[in-house]
């Protein structure tokens, strides 16, 4: 299926969506600020720059979007682009390596990796809360 938006529309449009701060990450770093825990945010001393740091605790925390991150979720949140599938297919798949290789990094040097999907989030946000601080605590 072919774009029916022009390619100087399009990069505007994608010049406009946020690498950190998302609206996913809000509800997660709330919650958590909310509960008493403090962290740091996109630290960047470390590996992929994780989206929520407990420095003592060595726990770093992503929090991908389904789509940026191909997670194979069946959800409405990663569905998979229709046009320019040349182009997207293979920055999506360096982006699922890139992650892959950040996690091996920050797990090689005695760091807890957790990651939180939009879809979780969205979805079931009191669970996946939950089982986030279980997993903190632990």
């Amino acid at each position: 299926m072919a774009d029916t938006i022009s390619s100087d529309r399009r990069s505007k449009i994608m010049s406009h969506i946020k690498s950190k701060d998302t609206s996913i990450e809000m509800m997660v770093r709330r919650r958590l600020f909310a509960m008493g825990y403090r962290y740091r945010v996109n630290y960047k001393a470390l590996p992929g720059k994780p989206d929520i740091v407990f420095t003592k605790k060595k726990i770093a925390i992503f929090i991908h979007g389904c789509y940026w991150h191909g997670h194979d979720c069946g959800s409405r949140y990663a569905h998979t682009s229709q046009s320019n599938r040349a182009y997207w297919g293979p920055k999506i798949e360096r982006t699922k390596q890139r992650d892959q290789e950040h996690i091996q990094k920050l797990e090689a040097n005695g760091w807890k990796v957790i990651v939180l999907w939009e879809c979780e989030i969205k979805n079931h946000l009191e669970l996946t809360i939950a089982d986030l601080i279980e997993k903190i605590e632990n």
